[in-house]
């Protein structure tokens, strides 16, 4: 659904950090609904949620268990329409018997996106609970357009680059990216909204969660971070629970867009060449060009 508004110049956005835990419904739902109501007490219009906020990640997931996690949809859903919000976080789906790692983008109680994670982290083993998405997406918003990733997503700058081609204003990832490995996360959110002149939320988890691959206990530093298109950490979380709100001021994107005409500069008769030429690679070095049997210890 496209809107027809013009977005503001200026607004305010959050990261909604909270420990999410694995299959308890009810408890991700308060948080959430704490942290809903923190932001916009703070003026929030724009709440970016963790990763797979209503369960985490869960093997084998239940009717109960998926019917849970709708009803928290629903919950947040009833929230944007309250209280005027535009609302990102990803949850399960369940679609042609295949579960999908989904973000949902809610504005006034309407959907506006939904996008399932291109990227599954098979470190932990997600592309044994998950099917892949295939298609990247730009919810079209009051706030202006919003292209999303899910946490993995960050480290592939191919499809944060179509973001930016298609015009997207603001990257939305919602995450749960582990404490080892935090530096990446922040860098790359800083790279990405510098590369692409945009705004990006990342919005991080807190606590900890056994991991899929060996049962050991991953810390989450819930460094929610917001970024400007210059790079600049408007905000950013520490590891605890609650709302990390600034204000998103969209003429920098055009500024920076004018100032460092990247549109213009680029060369896209070289990059197609580069492409082709290495696509080939590409696809044998990765899952797609392999038969699943020669990973056996995945």
């Amino acid at each position: 659904m496209v809107t027809s508004t013009t977005p503001p110049d200026e607004y305010r956005a959050a990261c909604v950090q909270f420990d999410v835990r694995p299959g308890d419904v009810a408890t991700n739902v308060a948080a959430m609904r704490t942290g809903v109501e923190e932001a916009v007490a703070g003026g929030a219009q724009l709440c970016v949620l963790p990763e797979l906020w209503p369960t985490s990640f869960v093997a084998n997931p239940d009717e109960a268990l998926l019917h849970a996690s709708a009803a928290a949809e629903e919950d947040l859903r009833e929230l944007t329409a309250s209280h005027g919000l535009v609302a990102i976080g990803s949850a399960l789906e369940a679609a042609d018997g295949k579960f999908f790692n989904t973000a949902v983008v809610f504005e006034r109680g309407e959907v506006r996106a939904k996008y399932r994670k291109i990227h599954l982290f098979s470190p932990n083993l997600e592309h044994r609970l998950h099917a892949w998405g295939h298609d990247p997406c730009i919810a079209e918003t009051s706030l202006g357009r919003i292209g999303i990733l899910i946490c993995y997503d960050l480290r592939f700058p191919e499809l944060a680059r179509y973001y930016f081609r298609k015009g997207a204003e603001l990257l939305a990832v919602p995450g749960q990216w582990p404490e080892a490995r935090a530096l990446h996360w922040r860098t790359l959110l800083r790279a990405r909204a510098i590369e692409n002149e945009m705004f990006v939320i990342g919005c991080n988890r807190t606590g900890q969660e056994p991991s899929q691959r060996n049962g050991e206990a991953m810390a989450f530093p819930g460094d929610g971070r917001i970024v400007d298109p210059t790079g600049e950490v408007l905000a950013s979380g520490s590891g605890e629970a609650g709302a990390v709100i600034a204000t998103i001021e969209l003429r920098n994107v055009r500024t920076m867009r004018r100032i460092l005409p990247l549109h213009r500069d680029q060369r896209p008769s070289v990059y197609r060449r580069l492409f082709d030429e290495t696509y080939s690679l590409m696809v044998t070095a990765s899952r797609e060009g392999k038969d699943p049997a020669d990973s056996p210890d995945e």
